[in-house]
Formats: C-alpha cells, sequence, structure tokens
C-alpha cells in the first residue's frame, strides 16, 4: 500500500466538520470528567443544531439525540480511526451500517445547552460489533441519553467480518482489546448485561 499524506490520494476525504461536534478533544468540564471517569477515551463537545430544535418549544426534538450519536459515531472515526479505515473502506467498496440502535432518552435537553458525548466499542458478536455511546449536559453532567449500537461491515459479498486491523485500531483508542462474545448464537436484542 502506498502511504500519502492526507489530502493527496482520491480514497483520502477528510470527515470533518462533523455537524455539531466540535474536533479534538471535549474542554475540561464536570460532563467531561463523569465520561472519561466512566471509562470512555473518545470524549468530544456536543452542540445542538437548528434541526434539533422542536417545532414548538425551545427543547431538543425526538430525534436529536440519535442525530448527535450518529455525528459522533463519525467523530471517533474521523479523530482516531483515519485515513487508514475510511481508505480501506473506499478501495474495498465496503461501507459500516447500523444494524439496531437502542436509546435510552435520561433527561429532556435544551437548544442552550452545551454537551458532552462519547463513544466506545465493547463488544464483538460475530460479525457484528456493538457501540456504547453517553451524552451529557456538559457543565451538569447531567444524563441527557445513552445508547447502543450494533453495527456491521458490508462489502460487496454481503455483511463481512470487521477486519483485524481495524480490531487492533480500536484496540489502541479503547486501550485494551475488545471483548468477543461467540457470535454463532443470537445474542438478546438490547444493551449488554451490567
Amino acid at each position: 500500500m502506498v502511504v500519502t499524506r492526507r489530502g493527496e490520494d482520491a480514497d483520502w476525504q477528510d470527515p470533518w466538520p462533523v455537524v455539531g461536534v466540535r474536533r479534538g478533544e471535549a474542554e475540561p468540564s464536570p460532563g467531561a470528567e463523569l465520561l472519561r471517569a466512566e471509562g470512555f477515551r473518545a470524549v468530544f463537545d456536543v452542540e445542538p443544531i437548528d434541526a434539533d430544535r422542536d417545532r414548538y418549544q425551545d427543547h431538543l426534538n425526538n430525534s436529536a439525540a440519535i442525530r448527535m450519536f450518529n455525528e459522533l459515531r463519525v467523530a471517533y472515526v474521523a479523530a482516531y480511526l483515519t485515513p487508514d479505515w475510511v481508505r480501506y473502506l473506499r478501495r474495498s467498496n465496503g461501507t459500516v451500517v447500523v444494524r439496531e440502535t437502542h436509546a435510552l432518552y435520561e433527561s429532556e435537553g435544551w437548544m442552550h445547552e452545551r454537551f458532552v458525548g462519547a463513544v466506545r466499542w465493547v463488544e464483538r458478536r460475530g460479525k457484528a460489533g456493538l457501540v456504547e455511546q453517553r451524552l451529557v449536559e456538559a457543565t451538569t453532567a447531567r444524563a441527557l441519553a445513552r445508547a447502543y449500537v450494533v453495527q456491521l461491515h458490508v462489502s460487496l459479498e454481503g455483511v463481512a467480518a470487521f477486519p483485524d486491523f481495524f480490531w487492533e485500531m480500536v484496540a489502541a483508542v479503547e486501550g485494551a482489546p475488545v471483548p468477543t462474545t461467540d457470535g454463532s448464537a443470537r445474542t438478546p436484542w438490547g444493551p449488554p448485561p451490567s
């Protein structure tokens, strides 16, 4: 493989700006502190965008957290797995898709608030990977929402195992290999047992 600087080949496209997610480490805040204390290593500042506004009130609409979680997963890739993972997907005509999303709304969010979001890969299930995400209000650390997302790597032939180098990159971000469960039996729908 020829290694080039970002922007020098057709396989690379800088994924920033990620909508509503600030590039770089989250600013120090009680929210960021809480997420790091819970073991999250990928923590980002998140701001609502106008599309997150409820039509009738100044609070976040029902899809805002889901949009933020999606953007946070993109931010994880952009901050920690590029250019190699993005280049691999483009060269292999592959993609990563969400198979399941489970969201728990813990409190109401307001448009004037600033949030902190976190992402981590927590389990390998056969060919799938389970991502855990949290959103908290930055200044108070009040829980806004959490999600568990099952992601699949899809190639031209269908669902494919994530390649070993992907899991090695994720392990470097997470500080340890992602635990593996037996993928031959269907894992119950929902978050892993605590």
